[in-house]
C-alpha cells in the first residue's frame, strides 16, 4: 500500500473518531439536562409518525445517525401477544411494557445492526452499532409510542423523558424515557441503557431514578 494511501485511510479513521467523540459530547450535553415534552422530544429528533411498518431509530451517539425500520405483522405479533390479556394493573402493564421494549429492541437490532450494542456508553465506545442514553431514550419513546398507538397502555400515558446528572454536581449525565401512572399519577423512568440489546428495560419510579438509581452491580467502563 502506497505512502498516500495509507495517510488517506488514517485521515478516514481519524475523522470517524473525531464525528463519534463529537456525538458523545453532545450525548453527554443533553443526557445532564432536566428533561423535556414528549411531543417536543418527538417533533425533534423527526420520530413523530412512528408506525410498525414504518419508523425511525437512532443510534451512533447522541443519535448521530438514524436507521428506517418496518416490523413484518409476525414480528409485531410478538408484540402484541404480551398484551393478549389487559392488564390486571399497573404493576403487571409496566411490567410488559419492560418485555415489549425487549423484543422490539432486539428485533429491530437484527435489522439495523444495532444487534451489538451493549449496555452502558463507554463499555463499547466504537462502532455505529452502539447506544448513549440519548439514542436509548428517542429509541424507547418511539417504541412507547407504538404501545400506546395500539391501544396496549390501559394503565399509562406518555410523558416524555427526564436527565440527571450535570458533571459539574459530580454526578454522570444521564437521561431516560418516562410514563405516568394514569390513575396515581405517579411517573416512571423506562430505561434500556444499562443493559446489552434485547434486555428488558429496568422501570422504576421517577423519583429513585432522580435520585441516581443504577442496577446492582451494573458498571461503565469509564465510571
Amino acid at each position: 500500500m502506497s505512502a498516500k494511501m495509507t495517510k488517506m485511510m488514517g485521515d478516514k479513521v481519524a475523522r470517524g473518531k473525531l464525528a463519534l467523540a463529537a456525538g458523545l459530547l453532545l450525548g453527554l450535553a443533553a443526557c445532564g439536562t432536566p428533561g423535556g415534552d414528549y411531543d417536543a422530544l418527538m417533533a425533534q429528533r423527526n420520530f413523530t409518525d412512528a408506525k410498525p411498518d414504518g419508523f425511525e431509530i437512532c443510534h451512533g451517539h447522541g443519535c448521530r445517525l438514524t436507521s428506517e425500520v418496518s416490523l413484518t405483522a409476525v414480528e409485531w405479533d410478538r408484540v402484541a401477544d404480551i398484551f393478549a390479556e389487559p392488564a390486571a394493573s399497573a404493576d403487571i402493564e409496566r411490567a410488559r411494557i419492560a418485555m415489549a421494549t425487549a423484543i422490539l429492541e432486539e428485533t429491530v437490532g437484527r435489522k439495523t445492526g444495532t444487534h451489538k450494542d451493549l449496555g452502558g456508553t463507554f463499555t463499547a465506545f466504537s462502532g455505529n452499532h452502539q447506544f448513549d442514553c440519548v439514542d436509548e431514550t428517542s429509541n424507547t419513546s418511539v417504541y412507547l409510542t407504538l404501545m400506546a398507538k395500539a391501544g396496549y397502555l390501559r394503565w399509562h400515558k406518555l410523558e416524555g423523558w427526564a436527565g440527571r446528572g450535570l458533571l459539574l454536581d459530580g454526578d454522570w449525565p444521564h437521561q431516560t424515557a418516562v410514563v405516568t401512572e394514569i390513575k396515581t399519577g405517579k411517573a416512571y423512568a423506562v430505561d434500556t441503557w444499562f443493559e446489552d440489546n434485547g434486555r428488558p428495560a429496568h422501570v422504576v419510579s421517577l423519583e429513585e431514578w432522580r435520585a441516581g438509581w443504577i442496577p446492582p452491580g451494573f458498571v461503565d467502563s469509564m465510571l
